[in-house]
């Protein structure tokens, strides 16, 4: 039967249909012009010849009992309810469990080797990636580990870093409105909304006013274009958490970075602090010494994984 995947980010809704080993139809939708996950699901069913006999969608957050509170949307996505409205069965996945398991279908060409060493097969990987917020999973033998890690507490290693985090803690740190601590986790530096972040603190430290722009939907692209430092700074932050992700469970497979920011922020790569990050983990260092390190530029990861997954679930 035909599938219907679903790769949902908190800035675009990716929809497609998995039919005899490939994607067709796909459809992109503006997450946040949407109150639930069923209007996008109806909008792509009304508009492709089709009717699938059944879906797996990766969605933004912790999925339990195939039900997900959405991290960066203000979503509660149920499978069990979908299926009912839809008239067949919606599998709910986390989108990074997405996002690994589509690392195997990947060919050559779709990734580029950005730290030496070899793949260990059958070993550990990582697979992490910022967008709207910071993803990670892991991948043990067949089975995919997701994991919300990207919002444990960012942990800075210098005095500059250190100035950020007690900014982001006045800035950002109160989350939700009613909480009585501040809490500044990575998807605060590693991400889209990080990297305005890491921005907006050097405009304030070099006496500067906030862009204009700040508001704008493609703000985070903008810091790419004029603050090379706040660059520089976001690849030594991947690198930290790249390797604190290796060194978790020694991913001699590797770790794979995917996600919209990585690819086109390549050509800052060699200025920046990422491999020292990667590797200075004090007496484990040399664990990581043969790790490789990818970033995914396949367009369309997490409906490969979500297809995939969804086979599977059959």
């Amino acid at each position: 039967m035909d599938l219907l995947c679903g790769d949902i980010g908190g800035t675009s809704t990716r929809l497609a249909l998995w039919q005899n080993g490939s994607l067709k139809l796909e459809r992109v939708y503006p997450s946040t012009s949407f109150s639930s996950m069923e209007t996008p699901l109806r909008e792509w069913l009304a508009e492709v010849p089709v009717r699938p006999g059944s879906a797996c969608l990766g969605v933004p957050g912790p999925v339990v009992g195939n039900r997900c509170v959405t991290t960066n949307l203000p979503w509660v996505v149920d499978g069990d309810e979908l299926s009912f409205k839809l008239g067949f069965p919606v599998k709910l996945i986390n989108d990074f469990h997405a996002a690994a398991r589509g690392i195997s279908l990947l060919g050559d060409g779709d990734t580029v080797q950005i730290r030496a060493g070899d793949v260990v097969r059958g070993a550990p990987v990582a697979v992490m990636g910022a967008g709207t917020g910071l993803g990670q999973a892991h991948i043990v033998g067949t089975q995919v580990l997701p994991g919300e890690g990207g919002h444990s507490d960012f942990a800075p290693s210098n005095a500059l870093e250190r100035d950020l985090a007690a900014w982001l803690e006045a800035r950002v740190g109160l989350r939700p409105p009613d909480a009585t601590a501040a809490h500044v986790c990575w998807e605060d530096v590693l991400s889209g909304p990080g990297l305005l972040n890491i921005h907006l603190f050097l405009c304030a430290r070099r006496g500067r006013p906030e862009p204009w722009w700040v508001n704008e939907p493609d703000a985070p692209a903008r810091v790419s274009e004029v603050d090379p430092e706040a660059v520089r700074m976001f690849w030594s932050f991947y690198g930290a958490e790249a390797g604190n992700m290796a060194l978790r469970l020694l991913t001699l497979g590797g770790v794979y970075l995917c996600g919209g920011i990585a690819p086109r922020l390549l050509d800052a790569l060699p200025g920046s602090d990422f491999e020292r990050r990667f590797s200075q983990k004090g007496a484990l260092s040399h664990a990581l010494e043969s790790i490789p390190v990818f970033v995914v530029r396949h367009p369309a990861l997490g409906l490969l994984g979500a297809a995939a997954e969804g086979v599977l679930q059959r």
